[in-house]
Order: C-alpha cells, then sequence, then structure tokens
C-alpha cells in the first residue's frame, strides 16, 4: 500500500484543556473490513458510535479518555481505557458526564475545586 494511504494526517491540534477520546474497533474503510481508529472530542459521540454505531465502526474494542491535568490532578495528560460513561446531569447549557476508567477512576467533565 501507497504511504500516502497509510499517514492520512501528521499532526492534530488540540487544546490543553480539553479531554477528548480514542475510540478502536472493527469496520469497513474504502470497502475492506478491518481497524478502524477515531478521535472524538464528545462524549455524546462516544456513547452514539458505541450504541449505534456507523458505517465505520461495526464493533468497538476499546474507548480510552485522554484527560487533561485539571481533570485528572496530575501532572500531565492521562490515556486510560474507559470502562463507562455516565450521564451526571443534563439540566444545564452542557451536560456534566462522569468517566470511569478500567482501573476505577471517576473524573468529571467540568473542571471541579480543589480539596483544601
Amino acid at each position: 500500500m501507497p504511504d500516502e494511504n497509510l499517514l492520512l494526517w501528521k499532526s492534530v491540534d488540540l487544546s490543553h484543556n480539553q479531554y477528548f477520546f480514542l475510540i478502536e474497533g472493527v469496520g469497513f474503510f474504502d470497502g475492506t473490513m478491518g481497524p478502524s481508529t477515531r478521535l472524538v472530542c464528545d462524549a455524546a459521540s462516544v456513547q452514539a458510535i458505541c450504541n449505534s454505531g456507523d458505517s465505520e465502526f461495526l464493533a468497538v474494542t476499546m474507548v480510552y479518555l485522554n484527560s487533561p491535568t485539571w481533570m485528572n490532578r496530575q501532572s500531565e495528560r492521562l490515556m486510560e481505557p474507559l470502562a463507562e460513561i455516565r450521564l451526571q446531569s443534563s439540566d444545564k447549557e452542557l451536560p456534566i458526564y462522569e468517566f470511569v476508567t478500567m482501573a476505577g477512576q471517576t473524573y468529571t467533565s467540568v473542571p471541579q475545586p480543589k480539596p483544601t
């Protein structure tokens, strides 16, 4: 396969303060079934892909949360496999989600005050 088919982009510019998800699965690309990956910036899109799928994903095998420092309270971004996404509150303009990792850590989609 020619290199230009393997490398569709060289870089992605993402906000330092934004969380995002990497979705891995199996689907069709150019009529051939194989591995598929997508970068998604909102929980609703992840849930839609996992629940109803789309043309690129026949099956989702793993979803990773890439969390900024304000979310994970570490000195660097973390990329962790997710076990669950929970809708905590939908009564505000932006819904509030909880993200539960496979290791059992729970993060929220909005900044929380630092513990005192």
